[in-house]
């Protein structure tokens, strides 16, 4: 996630790279774990869809 973060702020053509290595070290976690990872995903989305946000001093939509 560090090195995602890093090419994402600075710019460089890797952000995608890094990205799909957070995506892959996620899904073997998840195999290894036996959690069936896109059934959390959804869950998840829909839990998202009921929280209410806001927007900040900075222009920064943040959850109440």
């Amino acid at each position: 996630v560090g090195e995602a973060y890093d090419a994402y702020y600075k710019g460089t053509d890797n952000f995608a790279e890094e990205l799909a290595d957070v995506a892959i070290f996620l899904m073997g976690i998840a195999e290894i774990e036996g959690i069936d990872l896109e059934a959390e995903i959804l869950k998840k989305v829909e839990k998202n869809k009921t929280r209410q946000y806001v927007c900040n001093e900075k222009g920064n939509m943040v959850h109440v």
